[in-house]
Formats: C-alpha cells, sequence, structure tokens
C-alpha cells in the first residue's frame, strides 16, 4: 500500500506543470469508486455546503488530523459536528469557491490539492471585514473504508490568508 502511495506522489511530481488549469489534473486509474465519492462531496460539501449530507459521505465518527490551526491535531470527530462545521461554513463565508487542481488514488486514500478563493466579507479570526479578496492553497488527504471517509489529514495557508488580508501575524 505504501509503495502504491508514493508512486502516486511522486508521478504527481512529473505531471505538467500550468498557470491556469480549467479542471484538476486526477491520477486514479484502478480506483474510481473512491475518487467519484470524493467529487460528490466536493459538489454537496464543499461547494453546495449541503450539511444535512455528511452521512452519506463520513462515517459516524471520523479520525482527524488537520493542522489548520497550527501543530499536529488528531480527534475523532462526529459526523454531527461536521455538519454543524459545514453550516457554519456556508454562513460565514457564502463566497468561498474550491478548485481541485490535482487529485491522486492510491488504494483506499484520495489526496487532493485545491485552491481556495473568498472574499473577507464577515470577518476572519475574529477581526473585522476587510472586503479583500484572497486565495490560498490546501492539501487534503482522505481515507475511505466501504464507501465512506473514515480519516482525513489537512492542511491549508493559514498564514497566507492573514497576510493577504493585511493581518500581522506575530509570534507569541
Amino acid at each position: 500500500m505504501r509503495t502504491s502511495t508514493f508512486a502516486a506522489l511522486a508521478a504527481a511530481t512529473l505531471l505538467p506543470i500550468t498557470s491556469a488549469i480549467a479542471a484538476p489534473v486526477i491520477a486514479c486509474k484502478g480506483d474510481e469508486t473512491n475518487l467519484q465519492t470524493y467529487l460528490k462531496i466536493h459538489k454537496v460539501l464543499f461547494m453546495d455546503r449541503d450539511a444535512t449530507r455528511v452521512e452519506e459521505f463520513y462515517a459516524p465518527e471520523v479520525i482527524s488530523h488537520n493542522s489548520d490551526a497550527g501543530g499536529a491535531g488528531v480527534m475523532r470527530v462526529k459526523s454531527s459536528q461536521m455538519a454543524a462545521m459545514w453550516a457554519s461554513s456556508k454562513k460565514n463565508n457564502p463566497e468561498r469557491v474550491l478548485d481541485d487542481d490535482l487529485i491522486l488514488c492510491a488504494d483506499d486514500y484520495v489526496i487532493v490539492r485545491t485552491t481556495l478563493k473568498s472574499l473577507d466579507t464577515t470577518g476572519v479570526a475574529g477581526n473585522p471585514p476587510t472586503g479583500k479578496p484572497f486565495a490560498v492553497t490546501a492539501t487534503d488527504i482522505y481515507r475511505f473504508e466501504n464507501g465512506k471517509v473514515v480519516e482525513r489529514w489537512g492542511n491549508s495557508d493559514v498564514a497566507g490568508i492573514y497576510m493577504q488580508l493585511g493581518f500581522k501575524v506575530v509570534p507569541k
């Protein structure tokens, strides 16, 4: 399993690089089931943010390795918590768009590099809205079992958002 995962990642480095990709580069030969599930997740949860459909795609409890807030965070997240997160995301960041740049599949894993684009109309991290646009990248790895996400690793360029909005990042 690790060999095919590393092979998929190595292959990604050989793919052509373009500045404007109309559609994501997808390397998932033989792993179409999890790819199709991920593409539905992207539409229903990431773009439409239909929080009522979380249980369709995620196990009742997901192991989350999310480093967006800084540092390694590992916790068990219930599907009800995920539904609340998607509802909050739609309310607090309605302009947000996610464009997948690269999707790789290996065994039970789907690896995605995404560009997140939005406009700060509601404020970020307790700051007042700036009205400024921002765009950053993120990488997520999903592990599937029985057609549902059971584990996720994720990170995004939060510091990039702060810098584009004009916030000073000051070490504590």
